[in-house]
Parts: C-alpha cells; structure tokens; sequence
C-alpha cells in the first residue's frame, strides 16, 4: 500500500516517498494552457498548497516527477521558468511594522536561493527588484505562486485596525504584480477569501478568478472516483475495523466527509479529515483544526448578538456570484466569509436573467457538527468535549419529549456558562439555545417564515418535527411564558406546514437566569 501523505504539501516529496498522489495534472494543464494570471480561493487544508509545489515542479520542468500522471506526454519539459514561491502564512501579521519585517524577511530568503543580492531595503521596492533581477539573470519570464495571500488579512478579521493597516501594506505588495506583467510567465495565487479592495483584483490585468468556474470545481479535494481508486484498501481497512461493509463505509465517509462543491454539480471530499480518517480508522471530527475558527466565529458572535441575524446562519442561504466571492470585513453578512472558509458550500444553482444564484448550506455532518460546537464555545466558553456531551443528552430527550430531564439539562447548561460572558439578552440566548438544539443532530431550520408568523425554529429528524419558541422576559412567572409560548405555536398555526410529520411542540421560558421547558404533543 501506498503511504498516506498527511501533513505533506511537496509535491516531490510524495512521488519521491511512496506516498499516494491524486493527479490533479489534468486541471492543471487545461489551467496553464489557457492563461497566465489565476486566483483560487479554497477553505485550509484543502490541498492548495500541494497545488502550487506540483506547478512549481512542473514550471521546473522535473520530468521524471510526472511520470504515469495526465499531463507527462503533453507538456514541453525543455521550456524551464525560474519560480518565486510564497508562503504568507510564513509571516508575523500581528501589526503592520511586523508584517513589513517578516515580508522583507521572505523577499530576502527567495533572493538568497536564486545567488540575487538586493539594493532595496522597502518591502515592495524589494519584491519589484526581485522579479528583475530573476528576470535578467535567467533571461526568461518568471512564475510567481503565492500561498495563503490573504493570510495577514483572514488571521486579523475582528481586529479592524490591524485588519486595515495590513491591508494597505499587501496592496502595496501585490500592486508591484500587476506593474511587472511584462516579466512575468505566470501567476497563481491561492487563499481562502477574497477581499475587496485589494489591489491585485482590480484593473485589467487582475487575476481569472477560478474559484466558482465549473472546469476547475474538483482541482482541490478527492472526488468518489478518486476515493475510490486511490484509496480502495484503506477504505477496507476502515470498513474491517467499523464492522461495515465496503458499501456501508462508503456511506459513511460520504456523510462525514464529502460534499464540498462550488457549482452544486461536482462534489468532493475534504483532502485533510478523508485522510485523518483513514489513518485512525475512526469516524471522528477532523474540522477543528482547519479553518480561521477563532477570528470567525468571534466576528459571528458579533454579528448576532448586535444585529439579531440569526436567521442567516441557520437556513439555506441564496447569493449570486459577485457577492459571494467578495468579503468586506465591515459588512454585516457573513455568508462570504462562512463559504470560503468551508463552513458553508455549494448545494444547487439557479440561472435568472444571465446571472447565477447560489443556493447554500453545510457540506456535511463534520462541519455542521463542527459550526455549532465552535459556536458555543465562542458564546458560552463551554469545553466542546461539554458541549458534545451536553447535545448528545438533548437529541435523546428531544427525540422522546422528556420533559423533566429536558429541564434539567436547560439549567445545567445556564449555570455552566461563566457569568463573565454571560449576554443577558434574549438574542443570546436564542441563539445559544438554538445552536445546542441543532448541534444535537437535528437538521436546522431557524426563524421559519409563514403566512400568520415566524417560529423561532423548527427541529427535523426522521419522521419527527418539533416547533420551538423561546420567551424572553425579566419579572415575568416562568409558567405565564410558557404557556405564551405554546399559545403562539396554537393561535399561528405553526403545525400548518408539518401535517406529514409527528409535531411537537417546545416552549422554552427565561427570566432573571432562570429557564424552564414544556413539551406539548400536537393532536389533529
């Protein structure tokens, strides 16, 4: 068996190891052959990485390395390009004077490995002596692959004084790309958003954004064939050790794992868990080291505790191209953010007028599971080793309307949450409330809209639909809330839309901390 390549992003170090190589080469040569300037956003540990070290390998011209893969008999292997390569999660982004340090420090390294000695001492006016020079001693264009660009920007989101000084400096960085087109044979940047008012993305020489373009959806990530065919015995080994068969291990990796897709046509799984999975043999939650998780899901705690948007993050959410693609940090939707950071993806398109609309929603159970785990323990500083215990105790006592020990389990969580944090108001609750609901594995639908009034939420598993209003209000008898709540479930007909379902109904009451449930079965 060929070995599992976790946590390596060379690509000669994978062929030169045994290690198994998804040949992402076709992609490749259809991308170089068609044009020079491209820009892929894809979420982290998706593979972005191995795919700037394959076309540095291949802008090289390292044949032997190709051998066997699609692109080896088609590409002229004589035709040799000196490469700049950066990584900008390399450098200290904590305040702009760093920033500009550790990028001087980056230029310099890249100057030493091609024998190239700089005059400059300015971050920019180095990267611009750069090119030249690389130019002028080779006699030929450069390749330029930057990794992560974004990464002084993405690790300060929620620091908008940071995030801004940062960003004037990479636009005076960036800019000096599109001031040496001319010296340059091709440039590919990756990162996980795109920000608007960076320079890069302006003007006629920008990048070909690729991100959402149907011939580039499978670039990154393992598709079923790939699944399949490159790792056929791992998943037996999965399959022996979980008692599954091959088809139900299948199954089971897919609910986990895959579902990622930026046209909701083609569908992969996610490189980093599939591969984790397969080296533990263990059907565990891998997303929580992925991701910009801190910076997020603060900027997300933000913005429902000050806009009350919760509806935004718990329904299927439809935006059309350009809004999607371009992340304003002052903005107060977040979708952009949440779907090019893999929280949320591609699950149908909609043709109107000429435009796309993107209808989307979590990839799989791994990073819905993960949202409203990271979520909580942003809004309540819970343990998610608590949080996950707590939630399995709420799907059993949801499932079943037990009232008592619902109960019970409301007035654990309350007290488990440090006073320190605790946002006595009733969008913090609602949303901590809702989030330990969904998080227990029922499928989300928040703030459900119908003609007499908007529910609070509706929890759906199997055959089951429970109808959820939440009573904020100091002073108030919790029993008078209760009974408010259920009162509004009857007088709206909330039931309405649910008459193939069993329907219950869920009265949750708060007032002065103190928080108590009702369960009501519905009868027709």
């Amino acid at each position: 068996m060929k070995l599992l390549p976790i946590g390596i992003q060379t690509f000669s170090q994978i062929i030169e190891n045994n290690y198994i190589y998804v040949d992402k080469t076709k992609d490749i040569y259809n991308m170089v052959s068609t044009g020079k300037i491209y820009f892929l956003s894809r979420p982290r540990r998706f593979g972005k990485s191995l795919l700037l070290s394959t076309l540095e390998s291949l802008f090289k011209g390292e044949k032997g390395l190709f051998e066997g893969l699609y692109i080896h008999d088609k590409w002229d292997w004589e035709d040799k390009y000196p490469i700049i390569h950066l990584d900008m999660s390399e450098v200290n982004s904590e305040s702009e004077e760093k920033l500009k340090i550790t990028l001087k420090e980056l230029i310099k390294s890249v100057a030493i490995k091609h024998d190239i000695i700089l005059e400059n001492t300015e971050y920019n006016t180095m990267f611009h002596e750069l090119i030249e020079k690389i130019h002028s001693n080779a006699s030929k264009n450069v390749v330029v692959l930057v990794d992560e660009y974004d990464a002084p920007l993405v690790d300060n989101i929620g620091d908008e004084t940071v995030l801004e000084s940062n960003k004037s400096v990479m636009n005076n960085f960036y800019r000096i790309l599109k001031s040496k087109n001319e010296y340059l044979r091709f440039v590919f940047l990756t990162g996980v958003s795109k920000f608007s008012g960076v320079s890069v993305f302006s003007g006629l020489n920008s990048p070909d954004d690729i991100s959402l373009n149907k011939d580039f959806t499978t670039i990154c990530g393992y598709t079923q064939e790939d699944l399949e065919f490159y790792f056929r015995e791992y998943i037996d080994k999965v399959a022996l050790e979980c008692d599954h068969s091959y088809d139900e291990c299948l199954s089971m990796i897919d609910f986990y794992y895959d579902g990622y897709s930026w046209d909701g046509v083609n569908y992969v799984y996610n490189p980093y868990s599939t591969l984790k999975l397969f080296r533990e043999r263990s059907f565990e939650n891998y997303w929580y080291a992925t991701g910009v998780t801190t910076a997020l899901m603060k900027t997300i705690k933000r913005l429902v505790l000050e806009k009350s948007d919760f509806n935004k993050l718990f329904n299927k959410i439809g935006m059309d191209r350009i809004s999607l693609m371009d992340f304003n940090s002052l903005s107060d939707d977040m979708t952009p953010l949440l779907f090019q950071t893999g929280y949320l993806t591609v699950k149908d398109t909609e043709k109107k007028f000429g435009s796309v609309r993107y209808s989307l929603d979590f990839p799989n159970h791994e990073v819905e599971e993960s949202f409203y785990l990271n979520l909580l323990s942003e809004l309540t500083k819970i343990s998610r080793s608590q949080i996950k215990y707590i939630n399995n105790k709420l799907k059993e006592y949801l499932i079943v309307a037990d009232e008592e020990n619902m109960r019970l389990e409301l007035k654990s969580m309350i007290s488990k949450i440090p006073n320190l944090i605790h946002v006595h108001s009733h969008n913090y609750y609602q949303s901590a409330i809702l989030s330990w609901l969904f998080g227990a594995g029922f499928k989300p639908i928040g703030e459900y809209n119908i003609a007499k009034g908007r529910m609070d939420a509706v929890l759906v598993i199997e055959d089951t639909v429970i109808i959820v209003e939440l009573k904020f209000e100091d002073g108030k008898p919790l029993e008078k809330l209760l009974s408010l709540g259920l009162s509004q479930i009857h007088d709206n007909r909330y039931y309405e839309p649910f008459n193939n379902y069993k329907i219950n109904f869920l009265s949750i009451a708060i007032s002065d901390k103190v928080i108590d449930c009702r369960f009501e079965k519905y009868r027709s």
